[in-house]
């Protein structure tokens, strides 16, 4: 009797060994179809999100204000990873859009006229939870093979099919990597750090193609692209928003057409401001940023009219929701100030000892940088508006360059003061002018390096400051980079 019973314990705990998976398995298949009376459907389960993809960007550079009328860009896919450092071809690429059957064709400088003020690219459905710290996106080539889709109609017939239009004529926008590796949008240059995705919800996506920025004219009149993107989560309501309206401080008279930044810390040098979007104003002084990613930002303005030249106010942590009231911009004596000077580029070959250093080919982009006072940023620089006249991006050629270098002048025209600075509260914000030690107008140059269709610079270098005056030309010593393969 003892031997059997032993048995019996044996059989029954195998036996529930088995059977317990299928009775689990039964009890979860109950519960997800809302089993046990409780009627409604549980969530608890739910492992993916779904994200909404727009694009947006800042027309400032479009007529009357510049010199550009449009810039079609082809877009065919967007695709996110959960590694900053992944390489376009790994593995564990999702796609948040996908439009190579259908490719679309966007006037990134007319998004206001003809889309509204974001245009939608997709949404996408069953994308596993997590935090994506990289997003590319891809633009078709301007050759693209037999069996790629292209869109109906092509806006830059005969052109390839991104394309720059300047004074009615059209321009091939000439393409790095763009449709092979994508457009890379970092850690960096995401809102947060990255894309959450979170089980069961919504997250809309903003990407904000900065075409102004990304259009550089070469030497031989030629368009290239150089892109910057950037990229955040966003709520799509009022409370994403920063609002204001830029007036003359003597007259209370609004000021149209002044130049408003709204800048954030670089994330490799917390104490320089950097342009996060861009915006003119309009008939009545005002401005609009939005939607917006959570955070606080700077907002720096300054105008130029047909009789005066204003310097910068800036603004330090706007919250958003919040309308900025009135900025006051004083008007100078004179007229703008202007910084020239040259930048250089090599490359470097070999190995120690045997180091050889020869020009290169790369796309540098400039910045004119202003201090601004108040104990919790001190050393805070931002970056100030730049007047008509500037060439603040530079492809670097072979043309009458120092020996093995590459090289390219560029020039800053800027306001001729020391900006007036103030930390948001309740309209009206308070301003008071900042003075360096040195009693002198200053102002910082800060060059950024690139390789031809890369959104991450090689090299980035800030000058000592440099005194300026109105109407006067201040040169500052070339600056140089060496790419280290």
């Amino acid at each position: 009797m003892k031997t059997r019973k032993s048995k019996d314990n044996v059989f029954s705990l195998v036996l529930m060994a088995l059977l317990l998976p299928l009775i689990f398995t039964s009890i979860a298949f109950l519960i997800s179809c809302g089993g046990g009376g409780g009627g409604g459907t549980s969530t608890s389960n739910v492992t993916t999100g779904t994200v909404t993809t727009y694009i947006t960007d800042p027309p400032v550079c479009k007529v009357p204000n510049g010199t550009l009328q449009n810039v079609w860009v082809t877009i065919t896919r967007v695709r996110a990873h959960i590694s900053g450092d992944a390489g376009p071809d790994d593995r564990g690429w999702v796609d948040l859009v996908d439009l190579r059957d259908d490719p679309t064709q966007i006037d990134l400088l007319n998004l206001d006229d003809t889309q509204g003020l974001l245009a939608q690219l997709g949404s996408t459905s069953g994308l596993t939870a997590g935090k994506y710290q990289q997003i590319r996106l891809y633009l078709l080539s301007n050759t693209p093979s037999a069996t790629e889709e292209v869109p109906k109609p092509n806006e830059c017939e005969g052109f390839g099919y991104n394309c720059v239009v300047e004074e009615d004529r059209p321009h091939t926008l000439i393409l790095s990597s763009q449709a092979h590796t994508g457009i890379k949008i970092p850690p960096g240059q995401i809102a947060g750090g990255g894309l959450t995705v979170t089980a069961g919800r919504l997250v809309d996506l903003v990407i904000d193609f900065d075409a102004c920025s990304s259009i550089v004219r070469q030497g031989n009149g030629q368009y290239r692209l150089k892109p910057t993107l950037r990229a955040g989560a966003v709520s799509l309501t009022d409370s994403s928003l920063i609002r204001g309206r830029v007036v003359d401080g003597a007259t209370m008279d609004p000021i149209s057409n002044a130049i408003v930044l709204l800048e954030v810390r670089d994330v490799d040098n917390s104490t320089i401001d950097r342009v996060y979007a861009q915006k003119f104003t309009d008939l009545d002084g005002r401005f609009a940023f939005g939607p917006l990613p959570a955070g606080t930002y700077d907002v720096v303005a300054a105008a130029r009219t047909a009789s005066h030249t204003y310097n910068a106010t800036v603004t330090l942590e706007v919250p958003l929701g919040r309308d900025m009231g009135d900025i006051p911009l004083v008007s100078e004596a004179g007229g703008p100030a202007t910084i020239e000077g040259t930048v250089t580029t090599q490359i470097q070959t070999g190995t120690p000892p045997t180091i050889s250093l020869t020009g290169m080919e790369a796309i540098v982009e400039l910045v004119a940088l202003q201090a601004v006072s108040g104990d919790v940023f001190t050393g805070l620089k931002v970056t100030v508006p730049l007047f008509a006249g500037s060439s603040p991006r530079v492809v670097t050629a072979d043309s009458a360059c120092p020996d093995d270098t590459f090289c390219g002048g560029y020039s800053l025209v800027v306001p001729a003061s020391n900006p007036q600075v103030g930390t948001f509260s309740s309209p009206p914000t308070s301003y008071e002018q900042y003075m360096p030690e040195s009693g002198g107008v200053e102002y910082y140059v800060n060059a950024r390096a690139y390789l031809p269709g890369d959104t991450e610079p090689f090299g980035s270098q800030t000058t000592e400051p440099y005194t300026v005056t109105a109407d006067g030309i201040t040169i500052v010593s070339t600056i140089g980079f060496i790419f280290v393969p």
